[in-house]
This record gives C-alpha cells, structure tokens and sequence, in this order.
C-alpha cells in the first residue's frame, strides 16, 4: 500500500499511444523500492476507481512479480484529486484521439518522444542493430542535427558528430562504422526496424521470407497479406497503408540509395516437420550466449517452430537466457514450459 502523488506522467509511446504513469511514495516490494507503477490506459483508470484516487491511498502489486502496478484505491478511503485526462499531446500539443481504451497522439511528424522512438527502434539490436546507439543518442542526434527519420542516420557525417557533446573522434568513428556494418542487415531485420504498426519479428520475418524482396513486400496487398500464415485483416491494412505512405516510400527509397541493402535469404528455409519445435509456438528471452537471438530465431523456424515476442496461454515453450524478467515470469505464473539450460536447448535443437 502507498500514497498516489498528484500528478501523472504521461509517456508517449513510438506508436503514439499515451500511457499514463503514475509515481506514488517510495515503498519496498519484495525487495525492490518502488515509486513508478503502470496505469495502462483510460479504461484501466476508470476500472480500478482511481478516476479520483490522486493523493489517496492505494494497493500496489508487482505484475507477475515484476511490473509495478496500481490495483485499486483502498476501501474507504476519500476520495482524492480528480485524474483528467489531456486533450493535446503533452509534448507537441497536437489534438489527442481516443480509440478503445487509449489515447493517442497522431502528428508522428513533428511529437519528438515518437521521433526519437522511431529512430531508437530502427537502431536497435533486433532491428539494424547499430552499434554503440541508444535513445540517448537519438535525441542528442534530433536536438543537435535535426535527425528525424531513420534515413536521416545515413547522411551523418564524421564533421557533423565530433561537434557533438561527448562525441569525441573515436565515438563519431565507431558510430559512423556501426551505420555502415547495418547496411547489410537482413530485409527481415529491415522490415522489422522500419517499425510497420501492428507487426512483430515473427510477421516481418514471415514476410521476408515469402516475398524475399523489398519491393514485392511495399506492392502487397491486403488479399495478398490476409492470405498469409497469421496475417488477419487488422495487419494487412496496417502493412498496405504503412508502404501506402508517401513519407514512408521517400524515406526508404532514401535509405536504399545511401546504400541499404535489405538483403532477401540466401535461399528459401526449409522447414522441418519432425523436429521437438514443430508446430510450437516460442518466445525467446533473456541472453543467449553460444546463439544470438536472430540465429535461435533462423533455427526455430526452420524446424517448424513459430517465434513470437510475447508470452500468452498459446505459447508452448519459453526459451530463457540469462537476466531473462517479465517473460519468464508470466510464463511460470501460466504454467507454460520453460528451458533455461542453453546446452539442453541446443541439444533439442539438434534431435
């Protein structure tokens, strides 16, 4: 139990989406002090009657005994201050709209936090994986050199970033050789960090290797896509309107003539029917040491498996490295089989 604070934070996320988090007095669960808990979304607010909980008293849980989370305001307790919710964004004052339980902020031109996100995802180890960047870096590159898009990352120059604070010669070298060693990532790797609304690795993956070129991937169409394992209607629109997207045709078509690649697979997977993973559903978390994620992932497939990044009641395995958090978690609370041991999965692998 703790005491809300009276204001909210409000992230806001690379889709847009608004997530309110609330700060509450520091109290120790589980031997973790906490202070920031989710609150999910308007209708999270409203479902746990905290709509006027703002300096009351409230239960906080850690989520499957990681996540910090609001439960409710406590029995008779006052009510506090009135939450009221925002009609513009907090950060770049576009008019907010409301879909479902949650709000979002739209103007994904000019709202810095979605900016940034978009940048920080493209560069991110799943995705391009350039090395040496981080959010921080993101914004430093947004504030400092007006750097928007992802395309923009590939026009930087060595002058351009020893200017920078904390960029000395080494830094700005090591950056500049990460953005050129990302140029040769893989179009599934591409298609992931282009940050396709509604898509994951597994989808993305799926699409490389069916279409195994770029272009045919930006000319599908929803009769195409819902065709597709696991693609429903709701990623199909989102795939077409995404390369439907002027913004989004110059920015690629940008990237590809500064020297992207987004090479297809070298030949088309065979994917096993017989192997421990066929037919399974997995999710990979936490730190591989003899694999990298990417070539866990490649094996997985091509033994029939499906590779998701959530842990849900139709995941079948959890494949857990070292540091591995809420995915582990939730899937111990779900009673889902875990592998934590590398060599036993490496092993089953190879059966």
């Amino acid at each position: 139990m703790s005491v809300l604070n009276k204001s909210l934070q409000l992230k806001i996320c690379l889709s847009g989406k608004i997530t309110p988090v609330a700060r509450v007095e520091a109290v120790e669960l589980a031997g973790v002090t906490v202070q920031n808990c989710t609150l999910n979304n308007i209708g999270d607010i409203e479902r746990k009657n905290l709509k006027h909980a703002l300096g009351a008293r409230v239960f906080i849980r850690r989520s499957n005994d990681v996540i910090p989370e609001i439960l409710g305001k406590v029995p008779d307790e006052n009510d506090g201050e009135e939450i009221v919710f925002p009609t513009h964004c907090p950060s770049c004052g576009f008019p907010l709209e409301q879909k479902g339980a949650h709000l979002f902020c739209y103007d994904s031109l000019n709202c810095k936090p979605q900016l940034i996100g978009r940048i920080t995802h493209f560069a991110s180890r799943d995705a391009m994986d350039i090395d040496t960047f981080s959010g921080m870096t993101a914004e430093l590159l947004n504030t400092e050199l007006d750097v928007r898009e992802p395309a923009d990352l590939y026009s930087l120059t060595f002058e351009d970033l020893v200017k920078l604070d904390r960029f000395g010669e080494k830094k700005a070298n090591n950056l500049l050789q990460a953005l050129e060693k990302s140029k040769e990532r893989d179009l599934a790797s591409f298609l992931f960090a282009l940050g396709i609304p509604n898509t994951g690795k597994a989808t993305t993956r799926m699409l490389a290797d069916h279409y195994r070129d770029l272009n045919a991937v930006m000319a599908a169409t929803v009769e195409e896509l819902v065709g597709l394992p696991d693609v429903g209607g709701i990623v199909a629109e989102s795939i077409v309107s995404f390369f439907a997207d002027p913004r989004m045709q110059a920015g690629i078509e940008r990237m590809l003539t500064l020297g992207v690649q987004a090479k297809a697979p070298e030949a088309p997977r065979v994917v096993s029917t017989d192997s421990f993973f066929s037919g399974k559903t997995i999710v990979l978390t936490g730190t591989l040491h003899k694999l990298s994620r990417d070539e866990a992932a490649d094996k997985l497939v091509a033994l029939g498996a499906k590779v998701t990044g959530s842990v849900s009641a139709k995941t079948d395995i959890v494949i857990a490295g070292e540091k591995a958090g809420s995915k582990l978690a939730k899937a111990q609370k779900l009673g889902i089989q875990v592998i934590e041991d590398e060599d036993e999965f490496i092993r089953l692998l190879e059966i």
